[in-house]
């Protein structure tokens, strides 16, 4: 998985020996211009060395990228609804566990207790490398949370043959977390440390692979949905591709756009307008990325600010209600799925949905979402009968902003750059469920003339200093009202105390008196 310097060479003496034209990435075919252009202008074979440590390092900026990640294909499974998963190898000796790939939380942890939606757990005193560390965790999602105690262990993910020690949070309780029949029993949060429980300084699994096997800070998604290997699984099965250390060629069709990672806690980018059939909702673009915009392989559906959802669902019946039987609200609500004839599946009626994300100042690139993306299928299981499909509304309102969930990312292939801070997006190499109807694409290059970071929520940190001068001035004000208060309590009481002193003597006078 490391790189080659000596293979690296050789394929770059290849591509200028033989002018050989290689279709990636733009960089890389300037990389392989150049190697021509240098070619022509070799020096004598006496300085054959120096030439070829040019090539080397010219190699090294422009070729090396093209990795055979190959053996990593097909690694992930799942079913509709319930995320998908990888095989990892925990322990010594190893156990197997499934676990929830999640790009939306940071911790990994597994089930290390009997639980009712569970087949089997991770047992820790069956692992002669399982290091307890203590710390206890707690960690609530939108749907579920789970309780669990922090320790380390070696972990192997099916297709690499890296390992590492990682911290692992073995859970001992949980509420709505499982899912049963799911099939797997742990969870691998893929995001930035600044989000892990019970604080930052619990390094995420990913973070040490990198560090520890010496793979590249970069890892990439190919979600493919119910379509992925029909031929040979169930309709019932997803499957896709989890790429550690880089991205496979194989895997995407055209240009990678890259935009940048708007803060490093989420993977949480910007965007600058949203179209439903080609027209703009025309909000203010800071609405579509209120409180954030995250990329979540974890979360289902595409969700959006309310006002957003809103104007989605608006333009999308303003499409469909010429089609006979037009879906009824509670379909996108989600209360309630559409079923049709499998042949006779209406995609035509409904509207393409666009993202349009920056790539800088000046320009950006629109994600097409097609309706046979966000026609979420429930599965065979959940159909009518033999010959009909069902679907859900794969868009849904959300309170905590934009999430760029797994319905979205099945049409694409998204590259977690980590190291250059951007993710990109490429058009996804799966199959179709229609090869008749409108397929999800990427138009890129579209000029854009605003600033996309004044679209971006930027929480406000608070001004020590501005609340420091606060501070003293609400003492101040506070001194004002309450000191004429004291004065006259202190007087009350002065005067009280001299009339208690008068009327005491006037008593021992007549006492003595008598």
């Amino acid at each position: 998985m490391e790189r080659s310097p000596l293979a690296s060479n050789g394929v770059c003496f290849l591509v200028s020996s033989f002018k050989i034209s290689i279709h990636t990435h733009a960089r890389k075919e300037m990389g392989v211009q150049f190697l021509i252009r240098v070619k022509r202008k070799l020096p004598s074979k006496k300085k054959w060395l120096s030439s070829s440590f040019l090539f080397l390092l010219v190699c090294h900026e422009f070729c090396v990228g093209t990795k055979d990640f190959a053996n990593q294909r097909h690694n992930l499974r799942g079913k509709p609804g319930q995320g998908y998963y990888i095989e990892v190898a925990i322990g010594t000796p190893p156990q197997k566990m499934n676990v929830l790939i999640d790009t939306g939380s940071s911790n990994f942890a597994v089930a290390a207790s009997p639980n009712k939606d569970l087949d089997y757990y991770f047992m820790r005193n069956g692992s002669s490398s399982y290091k307890e560390v203590g710390t206890k965790i707690y960690v609530p999602y939108t749907q579920g949370n789970w309780k669990g105690v922090l320790a380390t262990d070696l972990v192997k993910p099916k297709s690499l043959n890296v390992s590492s020690r990682s911290n692992i949070a073995f859970i001992t309780e949980s509420s709505n977390f499982f899912i049963n029949g799911s099939n797997w029993q742990g969870i691998l949060g893929l995001a930035y440390a600044e989000i892990s429980r019970p604080d930052k300084s619990v390094t995420p699994f990913f973070d040490s692979l990198v560090s520890t096997g010496g793979l590249d800070n970069v890892f990439s998604l190919q979600l493919c949905g119910l379509v992925y290997k029909k031929d040979q699984m169930s309709d019932l099965e997803m499957g896709g591709t989890l790429t550690f250390g880089g991205k496979d060629h194989g895997l995407y069709k055209g240009d990678i756009y890259y935009t940048p990672i708007h803060k490093q806690w989420y993977y949480d980018i910007v965007i600058v307008d949203v179209k439903v059939g080609g027209t703009s909702l025309n909000l203010d673009c800071k609405e579509y990325n209120f409180d954030r915009t995250i990329v979540d392989s974890g979360t289902t559906n595409l969700r959006l600010p309310l006002k957003v959802f809103s104007g989605v669902v608006s333009k999308v019946k303003s499409f469909v209600q010429t089609m006979p039987a037009p879906p009824s609200d509670q379909f996108y609500s989600g209360l309630s799925h559409m079923c049709w004839k499998t042949s006779a599946v209406p995609y035509s009626f409904f509207p393409v949905i666009s993202l349009s994300i920056p790539v800088g100042d000046g320009t950006m690139f629109e994600l097409r979402i097609a309706p046979q993306q966000y026609l979420r299928p429930v599965g065979e299981v959940y159909d009518e009968g033999p010959g009909v499909d069902c679907f859900k509304f794969g868009l849904s309102n959300s309170t905590s902003g934009t999430v760029i969930g797994a319905v979205a990312m099945e049409g694409f292939y998204v590259i977690f750059d980590r190291a250059n801070n951007t993710i990109g997006f490429g058009e996804s190499a799966c199959p179709v469920r229609d090869e008749t109807a409108l397929k999800s694409t990427i138009l890129g290059n579209i000029p854009y003339k605003g600033n996309y970071k004044d679209c971006g929520y930027n929480k406000k940190d608070p001004n020590t200093k501005s609340l420091t001068i606060a501070g003293y001035i609400m003492a101040g004000l506070t001194c004002v009202c309450i000191v004429p208060f004291i004065i006259v309590f202190i007087k009350w009481k002065w005067q009280d105390r001299m009339l208690r002193y008068r009327h005491h003597d006037q008593t021992d006078l007549i006492q003595t008196d008598r």
